[in-house]
């Protein structure tokens, strides 16, 4: 029988645990990262906090192999954070793709060394909040267009004609992506490389990215005749452009 890890959630600058050995695992080093914590039980009244409060960045330390896991990480991805990050016990490739599926923008292990714990943490932490110089320079328009498909980095939205699309932050910045280097074919490690500072291998970037597409598809999918499309370019990566036959738009599996 795998071990049973007790839910928890981490919200920073906050911290909300079930006081489990997952706290004495992450406390020290949200100390050394300089977040004040606080302590209590994981239950509704913490979703409703995480809804309160809208936090840059969520940590839930749950399995996906459980119930309560699985029902945990779609509360609060439901409560709008920047950022969710999930240390999984379920080790399985389909508890990392569950965890993306229910909403996570990130998977790591519950048995990862501690030092690549705290470089997730780190590299998540620096995306919500940026210091210094940015890596890449700011494109001269704020907004990009493809078709009907309208992104605004002011306000970081992206709608379809008139109709707002809800996309998770990941999804943006994915899709973003994208539509910056429209009818070129981008590989699932540049795409991933592009929106994380982890080191994805071939594989991991793989299956991470199929879930993403997979969901931004959806989402298109929910319009009558959207103007843009992803397309599989098999065994090299993905690429968006107009839609040439509106008719079999979101057909192509990811």
């Amino acid at each position: 029988m795998p071990e049973r890890t007790a839910p928890a959630l981490i919200l920073f600058p906050w911290i909300l645990t079930s006081g489990g050995p997952e706290s004495a695992d992450l406390l020290p080093i949200l100390a050394n990262l300089g977040v004040t914590t606080i302590d209590r039980p994981y239950d509704g009244d913490a979703v409703r906090l995480v809804g309160a409060i809208k936090p840059a960045l969520a940590v839930l330390v749950c399995s996906t192999a459980d119930s309560t896991g699985r029902a945990m990480i779609s509360a609060v991805a439901r409560e709008g954070v920047d950022r969710l990050l999930v240390v999984n016990a379920d080790v399985s490739p389909e508890g990392t793709v569950a965890a993306l599926e229910l909403g996570a923008d990130a998977v790591i292990s519950r048995s990862a060394e501690t030092e690549m714990l705290r470089a997730t943490l780190v590299a998540l932490m620096r995306r919500v909040a940026p210091r210094g110089p940015v890596a890449k320079e700011i494109p001269a328009s704020s907004r990009v267009r493809v078709g009907d498909l309208v992104i605004d980095h002011d306000v970081c939205e992206a709608r379809e004609g008139d109709s707002l699309i809800a996309l998770t932050r990941t999804e943006f910045r994915i899709l973003d992506f994208l539509a910056a280097n429209v009818g070129k074919v981008q590989s699932p490690q540049r795409i991933m490389a592009e929106i994380h500072d982890y080191q994805f291998t071939a594989a991991e970037a793989q299956q991470t990215i199929k879930v993403y597409v997979r969901r931004i598809r959806r989402k298109f999918e929910a319009f009558p005749w959207p103007s843009v499309e992803i397309v599989n370019a098999r065994s090299f990566g993905y690429r968006l452009q107009p839609t040439l036959n509106r008719l079999s738009a979101g057909n192509v599996a990811a």
